[in-house]
């Protein structure tokens, strides 16, 4: 089950930054937080078995930048695969 918080690293073009993903997946709806580069934003999206996918926006000093993400759950592990108007980053993390 992909319920849960986890301690995550985002791998950016301007080198890793923590934080903390919560995910919720209720059926095949998908919501949670993320706590990243000094942001915290909710999101909704979409589950279905230990896939998900969901977008959002975060904001670096003045510049927004909107993303998609699309990961999956093992056990305690959770992995995405970011693509934003910046190019690609990969989330990792481990459940908290």
């Amino acid at each position: 089950m992909m319920n849960g918080s986890y301690n995550i690293t985002m791998i950016t073009p301007l080198g890793p930054e923590k934080g903390t993903i919560l995910l919720n997946a209720d059926e095949e709806k998908l919501s949670g937080i993320l706590k990243i580069m000094g942001n915290e934003k909710e999101f909704t999206g979409t589950a279905k078995g230990n896939s998900f996918e969901f977008s959002s926006e975060l904001k670096k000093l003045i510049t927004k930048i909107p993303f998609s993400a699309k990961g999956t759950v093992n056990g305690d592990t959770m992995e995405a695969n970011i693509d934003s108007k910046f190019g690609q980053m990969k989330i990792i993390g481990k459940k908290a």
